[in-house]
């Protein structure tokens, strides 16, 4: 009995010695970053909403960075949630086109990434263990919009995870938007990311204590040379939006992230779930528009479409060959969608009328 007891627990040690080298964290690869690697950020095109003015807000354990802007008289507020590992600097284009069709705009990070305060000891890893307090952040920024904004409709805009938590921020608050564009939502990844087989190992490296490392082979921020120099990129065809995510990162450290821990994958494949579930989607009756990418290697499209169907009033659009980051696609894909997208917005407060349109 003895000896079994001690090949057991030899085994258990082995076991264990082996998902802690699978968790051993890696050191990110040196790039040599070019010269001309900000350079994308002196233009114009993607400089600050005219007016913008950050905030912070408290919320449970976090602090949150937002911030507003806005034109004169304008018809209503859009609060807009961007997506996984992104911070706000990277929409400013988008933002500026919707104060030019006469909206204020308002943005938020989310906890772990951005300017918000981060989940993790590591500056740069994106981590939690529930996204619930996410979506805490999204209700508790509205509140401060609507006290901004009191007297305007507020129309909601998500894009990927900001799509998935706005989904669920709509279920818990019934009639404080007018409507809402959830735009290539990630309510579930493109299967097979992560497989069966990595989803049960995450899982177990998370039950025995590596839920606060990186998910295995993930490091901190890495510039990408690939989709600086126009050669490649997964999330939009190659422009100089592209650019975008790392050249803010290379311009302000305190921005910069990594990849995501293995606590935090498990909590959004969760809050996926959470989203889509039937209790969320019932509880949500405001018009709802849900443009897709056609060529979209992040997220499950057909999961999309069924939520869309599954909504009292949802109408979807899908891009021929546009890649997930519908807002940093390149002008052929971009300008359409932002059309459709300020359509969309001008109509459900009422506004038939696209002059507003005009740059």
């Amino acid at each position: 009995m003895k000896r079994l007891i001690v090949l057991l627990v030899g085994l258990l040690v082995l076991a264990w010695a082996g998902l802690a080298l699978l968790a051993q964290e890696r050191t990110a690869p040196q790039v040599a970053i070019p010269d001309d690697a900000l350079v994308v950020l002196d233009n114009p095109q993607f400089s600050q909403p005219v007016g913008w003015q950050w905030q912070r807000l408290s919320v449970g354990s976090s602090e949150v960075r937002w911030g507003f802007a806005s034109p004169d008289a304008p018809q209503a507020v859009v609060l807009f949630l961007h997506g996984y590992s992104a911070p706000i600097e990277i929409y400013y284009e988008s933002l500026t086109r919707l104060m030019n069709a006469g909206f204020a705009v308002a943005a938020m990070d989310w906890p772990g990434q951005g300017g918000s305060s981060r989940g993790s000891a590591s500056a740069q890893k994106i981590h939690a263990t529930t996204l619930d307090g996410h979506v805490d952040a999204a209700r508790a920024v509205s509140a401060e919009v609507r006290q901004q904004f009191s007297d305007l409709p507020m129309l909601l805009s998500g894009l990927s995870l900001g799509a998935h938590l706005g989904t669920r921020l709509l279920a818990t608050e019934p009639g404080l938007y007018q409507a809402a564009a959830l735009v290539t939502p990630a309510y579930d990844l493109y299967p097979g990311r992560p497989s069966d087989a990595e989803k049960a190992l995450i899982g177990l490296l998370d039950a025995v204590g590596f839920g606060e490392r990186y998910l295995p082979g993930q490091t901190d921020f890495v510039f990408d040379l690939d989709a600086h120099n126009g050669v490649a990129s997964d999330c939009s065809h190659p422009n100089e939006r592209t650019k975008l995510w790392y050249a803010s990162m290379l311009r302000d450290p305190t921005i910069r992230v990594g990849s995501m821990s293995n606590a935090f994958m498990l909590a959004m494949i969760e809050s996926g779930r959470t989203a889509q579930a039937n209790q969320s989607i019932d509880a949500i009756d405001i018009p709802v528009w849900m443009p897709l990418a056609e060529n979209d290697w992040f997220v499950d499209n057909a999961v999309s479409s069924d939520v869309c169907q599954r909504l009292a009033q949802c109408k979807s659009i899908q891009y021929p060959e546009a890649r997930h980051c519908l807002f940093e696609e390149a002008d052929a894909y971009y300008e359409p969608f932002i059309a459709d997208w300020i359509t969309f917005l001008q109509t459900a407060i009422g506004v038939t009328s696209s002059a507003a349109l005009s740059e």
